[in-house]
């Protein structure tokens, strides 16, 4: 929990907005944890598909793949509000999957989540005091830390 961002994905209306570069075979990866720290699934995002672990697997849609930046990098959202995965670029929802059953019991218990494949080349943002974020011990910068793959903002 020490390098994670404790934040109710669930009911909070809050969601991650992410700046990434958008290939066919990396994925940009959101990993999220319950509150007592355990690892429930990770949030995958590619050119070739979106992933919520054990709950969607699909193609990418098209209206996506045409929405993001081909030459740089793409800010895209995604959200679990109430149990409904969306993901966003420029406040269009471009996909959208209602979580049912044990899906929604599963990702329920969202409590935090945090970034994979981790450089010292890429940025994180932080603003605590505007969405009631808390970061873990090993985040050692308010506003930038050099930990990710792309560039993390909280909407």
């Amino acid at each position: 929990m020490d390098c994670t961002v404790k934040q109710d994905l669930f009911s909070s209306s809050q969601g991650i907005e992410v700046s990434s570069h958008i290939k066919r075979k990396k994925f940009s990866t959101i990993v999220l944890y319950d509150e007592d720290g355990q690892s429930i699934g990770k949030l995958q995002l590619s050119l070739s598909g979106i992933y919520l672990t054990g709950c969607v697997g699909c193609r990418t849609p098209l209206a996506f793949k045409r929405a993001r930046n081909r030459d740089g990098l793409t800010t895209w959202a995604a959200s679990l509000k109430d149990g409904l995965l969306q993901i966003k670029i420029k406040g269009e929802v471009l996909y959208e999957k209602e979580l049912k059953g044990e899906c929604a019991a599963v990702y329920g218990r969202a409590k935090s989540f945090a970034f994979s494949d981790m450089s010292c080349e890429n940025t994180f943002s932080y603003v605590p005091v505007r969405w009631k974020l808390e970061k873990g011990s090993h985040l050692t910068a308010l506003e930038v830390a050099k930990l990710l793959p792309w560039t993390a903002n909280y909407f």
